[in-house]
């Protein structure tokens, strides 16, 4: 699972808006001193009293964090997030390459990232890990909870700082999960728990304010004029609707059950097998093109104009959720889902 991140999990299912990380060589260990470039620390107040030393469990091991890191490199998606919203700069986030705003940031992010404080990652198509960058920045943490790095990857980077990768399997960490991680990681648990069931109580404020919503199978895809890629429940994006009150279609379900990763690929000739009462996407296509080809207008969603078509970059991108992101992403998605839903 390889492709570049773009094209799959922004402008394609199978990348992430991050840092797919490729295997790299290991990089020298660095804890700063000569030849390490000289930058500010920039988390900043106090953890928790009796926070450190604290061992985080993850996917690809057991990371200790010594004392309150003060210098936070982000890897993947969405880490960055977790830190604003937990009055945290971090030192370094991948650079964003879709959805982004005039100054390359999201909009999400105003009033929160500090150029004097972060600065951007290279972005590679290739997805390498850029571990001369990362040691250059002589981090004291590195996160990457919701990414795709692999043990090798883990390896290199743990010779540069402690860090902390995905809980369970790449590219599959529920916002839940990332914010809890990265609050434990940096001594913050009981205000990233707090976050978290704010966000919960506003997202079940949302569900109950919008019945249209209840119940109505949905079908979430990347649709290009080849086939369709379908993302599977344990995608942010697809539990996100789940919290809104939707539910899979019956054939995601069934190809959740055969599928080890976040979406599927699904031929033309096999698009029936989406049936659902609401069509969510957005792709190669624009909706006019989507709901105009003649396979895709077979299904009877595209077909009663049951379509919640995603046509904005940003909006894309904020659809990998963060605790930071929801509330900008639902004022904008929940009326497209409604209208779809009342088609």
């Amino acid at each position: 699972m390889r492709p570049s991140r773009r094209s799959l999990l922004l402008a394609a299912p199978l990348t992430a808006l991050g840092l797919t990380a490729c295997g790299g060589e290991d990089a020298p260990a660095t804890t700063g001193g000569a030849g390490a470039e000289d930058t500010t620390g920039t988390a900043t107040g106090s953890a928790a009293a009796g926070a450190f030393p604290v061992t985080v469990e993850h996917a690809l091991g057991s990371t200790t964090v010594e004392a309150q890191p003060q210098r936070i490199v982000c890897l993947g998606w969405g880490s960055q997030d977790v830190l604003w919203a937990l009055d945290l700069q971090p030192l370094a986030v991948p650079e964003v390459t879709y959805g982004a705003l005039e100054d390359g940031t999201l909009p999400w992010w105003q009033g929160r990232f500090d150029a004097a404080t972060t600065r951007f990652l290279p972005n590679p198509d290739t997805g390498e890990v850029p571990l001369e960058q990362i040691a250059a920045l002589a981090p004291d943490l590195v996160l990457a909870v919701y990414s795709g790095i692999t043990d090798t990857d883990y390896a290199s980077l743990s010779r540069i700082a402690p860090t902390v990768a995905y809980p369970d399997q790449p590219w599959l960490t529920t916002w839940q999960d990332q914010t809890t991680l990265v609050g434990r990681a940096v001594g913050r648990s009981a205000q990233a728990e707090q976050l978290v069931a704010d966000t919960e109580a506003d997202l079940a404020e949302r569900a109950a304010a919008s019945p249209d919503l209840r119940g109505r199978t949905f079908s979430y895809v990347y649709a290009t004029d080849a086939n369709l890629s379908v993302y599977l429940p344990g995608d942010p994006r697809v539990d996100l609707l789940h919290a809104l009150g939707l539910v899979d279609a019956p054939g995601v379900g069934a190809l959740a059950d055969s599928t080890p990763t976040f979406y599927a690929e699904v031929a033309k000739e096999r698009v029936r097998d989406l049936d659902s009462d609401l069509v969510v996407g957005y792709g190669g296509q624009t909706r006019e093109q989507f709901t105009a080809d003649p396979v895709y207008s077979t299904m009877p969603a595209v077909a009663a104009g049951a379509v919640a078509w995603l046509d904005d970059e940003s909006l894309v991108s904020a659809t990998s959720a963060t605790v930071l992101n929801i509330p900008w992403q639902l004022d904008r998605l929940v009326p497209l889902l409604t209208a779809a839903a009342r088609a």
